[in-house]
């Protein structure tokens, strides 16, 4: 019996420590189309959200970054995520709006006031609702969280300055692929051309688009300013940022694991929020040190692009199903959130 003791002990101390002993570890692969740089909000996001959960996991949990569309672009990063090859992808709307077209909703022109209203809506009852419903129809994608990837989208122009929506007329505007967007640039008088994100450079250098709907952080982090000149600030749309993770993967999770991704990804979504804003006074410089002109419309000027929300919102509810339910589900959600900021900003000047 002697014998037989020693012998067992002999072979589990031959047993590699980092075997008998290690903890189960998972893998989030994390992919999203921007660059693998340090002026790029969705890494800078994806590469908070790996030091927060690896090392607060004590390497139960391994995250892995496939930034620049190595995981495809945005309809394919939700595919993957629908599918479980990927766990975490990073989107706009564009992303979404082909598996549920309701939450371009969220894209109509002109719907927010400001950047307090638009994050005090993304934290309310109005995406819990989407979360609940995107979730139900894809039965794998679960809305993390809505940050911001850009502050907001304004007109950018290579050839002329646009002041007011006249001066939009004939324009060939990139837009993304999704058919709100197609629709207000029409409405205003522009050619909407939607081209795919990497192909977007050399479309404006071409002039096989004028112009484009981003922000300038977009437009100055990816170089675009080498050949569009031109801004106007109409801030038609605020550029929210998604989070969408494979909920089996989630739920496979233990318990204290889930809680710390949940933790990780809302903060992820807030550290690209305010580093966007951080971009935004970076990059303006960087613009105007270019050779770039900035201009603000007036209230008059900006009056002729607001035209487009009744139209868009008359368009959204007519050809998207249940426009309706989701329009006053955000149009409540706005003004929810407008009575907040404003009781919070009281109080700090009371």
């Amino acid at each position: 019996m002697k014998k037989v003791f020693v012998l067992l002990l002999a072979a589990m101390l031959l047993i590699p420590l980092s075997t008998a002993f290690s903890a189960e570890q998972f893998v989030l692969k994390y992919g999203h189309v921007d660059s693998p740089t340090f002026t790029a909000d969705d890494h800078v996001g994806g590469l908070f959200l790996k030091n927060f959960i690896e090392s607060r996991s004590q390497g139960r949990i391994k995250v892995e970054i496939y930034p620049a569309s190595q995981m495809g672009n945005f309809r394919e990063l939700i595919e993957g995520v629908q599918m479980g090859t990927l766990e975490l992808a990073n989107t706009t709307v564009g992303g979404m709006n082909q598996f549920f077209p309701q939450i371009q909703v969220t894209d109509i022109p002109y719907m927010y006031r400001d950047d307090l209203v638009a994050e005090r809506v993304a934290v309310g009852p109005f995406y819990d609702d989407l979360r609940e419903a995107i979730l139900k129809k894809t039965g794998n994608v679960r809305l993390m969280a809505a940050g911001n990837t850009g502050r907001w989208r304004s007109f950018f122009t290579t050839k002329k300055q646009i002041k007011s929506a006249k001066d939009l007329k004939g324009v060939k505007m990139r837009t993304i692929n999704s058919p709100l967007q197609i629709e207000m640039v029409k409405f205003l008088g522009g050619n909407p051309t939607p081209v795919a994100w990497g192909e977007l450079y050399t479309a404006l250098q071409s002039g096989v688009v004028e112009g484009t709907k981003n922000a300038i952080s977009d437009v100055v982090g990816k170089k675009f300013h080498e050949n569009v000149k031109f801004l106007c600030v109409d801030e038609h749309a605020y550029l929210y940022g998604y989070w969408w993770m494979s909920n089996s993967w989630l739920m496979s999770l233990p318990p204290d694991l889930r809680k710390l991704v949940a933790d990780g990804v809302t903060q992820a979504a807030q550290v690209q929020l305010q580093f966007n804003k951080y971009l935004d006074i970076v990059m303006t410089q960087e613009f105007l040190k270019s050779g770039g002109t900035i201009y603000v419309p007036t209230a008059e000027e900006k009056a002729t692009f607001q035209a487009a929300k009744p139209v868009i919102t008359k368009w959204f509810v007519e050809n998207i199903p249940d426009g309706k339910i989701w329009f006053d589900k955000l149009e409540a959600a706005v003004k929810l959130a407008e009575k907040q900021v404003d009781a919070d900003l009281a109080r700090v000047l009371k």
